[in-house]
């Protein structure tokens, strides 16, 4: 009888440790933060070793890839969003930085608040609104995207893009968003950083006013991991790029008058890619013409695009396109005239197999792996799903895997 009510009593209190343990929540993922530094090329680590020293650390104590490869055309906005929702351009529908769309007969400018903030706009579900829907909150200092309203939701936090605000401000922003309560700390935070695009158009890839910059932003980075260190607060840590970045003369320009009648066009965008649509639809026609186009630039039907581009099945992609050679733009005369006293000497938009047009990618914090590893280029349409992992969340449905997962993640 004693050894069975002892038995009784064992079994009892292991059942309800065990049923106590099953009630307890499992403890939250570490914020994860993921900066943007815009135009940060693939290579610029090994260009600028010395003004580098936090990014190196991160990889050395973290993981990352050996070149991050962009969706098509490698510009701003399309692919910034297709890091935050894992689809292609012509999917989630922001095709470019500038495009049109003829279901409404209007075009999309990236540099205007009003198709920055208009929902028709944006499809997909980005990173920040996946928290949402799961209950958790979500902040974004700056992000393509960040400032409209996606299926209903915003972040809880977020900011109007305003570069002029100092970098000191948005860091203390920042911190106050990770010191808030667990109920309000965010669980997925944007912070975006532009310098490395803005200098490297005006002076170049390989100048020293990129490498002054390169250095500034290294070190505003570490500043991050200091202030967040101080005060006690782990991060999972995701540096990312959106493209790189090309250097270019100025007589790399081909200008579009000289080989068609622009008042039988609609020109959608112009630049290292351009996209048209001939008003009388004879789009046959238009190619012959475009047919005497130097060797540096080609023009094609939207279907005989490259593969890898994946521009298909979306109305605001043009029936034509013009693919530029790396470092040379195709535009109108009235833009070249315009532009051709201060014209850029860095250029992006070309093929993501183009290895100036490959970014960054770096992971590092408690959710991955620690051991410097370095692994073959990966497109970015795989960072959303890696994203939602480190943070907890179950992802949209989005046109990535879980390569990253498995190359990047502790399991």
């Amino acid at each position: 009888m004693f050894l069975r009510r002892c038995t009784f009593i064992f079994f009892a209190v292991l059942l309800g440790g065990l049923l106590k343990a099953g009630d307890a929540k499992p403890a939250r993922p570490a914020p994860l933060l993921l900066i943007s530094l815009d135009g940060f090329r693939s290579d610029y680590c090994e260009l600028y070793p010395e003004q580098t020293p936090n990014l190196r650390r991160l990889r050395e104590g973290g993981a990352s890839l050996r070149a991050l490869i962009p969706a098509f055309p490698t510009n701003t906005f399309p692919n910034h969003y297709s890091i935050v929702t894992g689809l292609r351009p012509a999917r989630h529908g922001i095709i470019n930085n500038h495009f049109f769309d003829p279901s409404t007969g209007r075009f999309f400018h990236s540099n205007q608040p009003a198709s920055n903030r208009e929902a028709q706009w944006w499809g997909g579900e980005p990173i920040w609104i996946t928290a949402r829907r799961q209950g958790r909150a979500s902040a974004c200092y700056f992000w393509p995207g960040s400032e409209v309203a996606i299926g209903g939701f915003r972040p809880n936090y977020w900011k109007p893009y305003d570069y002029s605000v100092p970098f000191e401000q948005r860091l203390a922003e920042l911190i106050g968003w990770l010191k808030l309560s667990p109920e309000q700390q965010p669980a997925v935070i944007t912070f975006y950083l532009e310098e490395t695009n803005s200098i490297g158009h005006t002076n170049g890839p390989g100048s020293a006013e990129l490498g002054q910059t390169v250095a500034r932003l290294d070190s505003q980075i570490g500043a991050i991991l200091k202030q967040a260190a101080d005060a006690g607060i782990p991060l999972n840590l995701v540096v990312v790029s959106d493209h790189g970045m090309a250097p270019r003369r100025r007589d790399q320009v081909v200008v579009l008058d000289d080989y068609i009648d622009l008042a039988a066009v609609q020109v959608d965008f112009e630049g290292p890619v351009v996209g048209l649509r001939p008003h009388d639809g004879d789009v046959s026609a238009l190619l012959a013409k475009l047919a005497k186009l130097p060797p540096q630039a080609r023009a094609l039907r939207n279907e005989d695009l490259p593969k890898h581009f994946a521009m298909t099945d979306n109305p605001r992609v043009p029936p034509i396109w013009i693919l530029a050679d790396e470092g040379w733009r195709v535009e109108r005369r009235s833009q070249y005239d315009s532009t051709r006293d201060r014209y850029v000497k860095g250029e992006h938009g070309y093929d993501p197999m183009v290895a100036t047009m490959q970014g960054v990618l770096i992971v590092h914090g408690p959710a991955f792996r620690t051991d410097g590893a370095c692994i073959e280029p990966t497109e970015n349409i795989h960072i959303y799903n890696l994203l939602c992992a480190a943070a907890g969340l179950s992802p949209a449905p989005n046109d990535g895997d879980e390569r990253l997962v498995r190359a990047f993640l502790v399991h």
